[in-house]
């Protein structure tokens, strides 16, 4: 199953908090029909988070759903216009989201693998530099599907 999709690819939006970027995660799932129940996403982003932050380094967060609601593994990636607070490791904003939704029938073995490789790649100078140079979901897809493969 390819992951990696173009059109779950959302540049420079303009979302001032937390909140608001899972409220537009969760809207997105639902018009794009990775999930269903829009509300039962956004309540499990925001029950995630309260676990641990999923703020990264560098200004990049991996937040993650996992439910009966999703509909299948998927990958939803945002840009921002300008930082915003996340409780992140290194206490930066944070501009860059991956955004990981599972069904909860592949909870174990898709989303570990998928958070695994995402987290993997984020570590690597390399690969954040080039995300942060591009330009277009064409380029930033073209850089995942190098970095994580196409199949999950």
């Amino acid at each position: 199953m390819t992951i990696i999709h173009e059109e779950n690819i959302f540049l420079q939006q303009s979302l001032d908090n937390q909140e608001e970027v899972f409220k537009f995660l969760a809207k997105q799932t639902f018009c794009l029909g990775i999930a269903h129940d829009e509300k039962e996403v956004f309540r499990k982003l925001l029950e995630r988070e309260k676990e641990g932050t999923t703020g990264m380094m560098s200004g990049f967060a991996i937040p993650h759903a996992k439910s009966q609601a999703i509909n299948e593994p998927s990958l939803i990636i945002i840009t921002l216009s300008k930082g915003i607070e996340w409780d992140s490791l290194d206490r930066e904003p944070i501009d860059f989201i991956f955004a990981l939704f599972i069904p909860d029938s592949e909870a174990g073995k898709t989303h570990l693998k998928l958070l695994s490789l995402v987290a993997r790649s984020l570590m690597r100078k390399e690969v954040t530099e080039q995300l942060r140079a591009t330009k277009s979901k064409t380029e930033i897809a073209t850089i995942l599907t190098k970095e994580i493969g196409e199949d999950i």
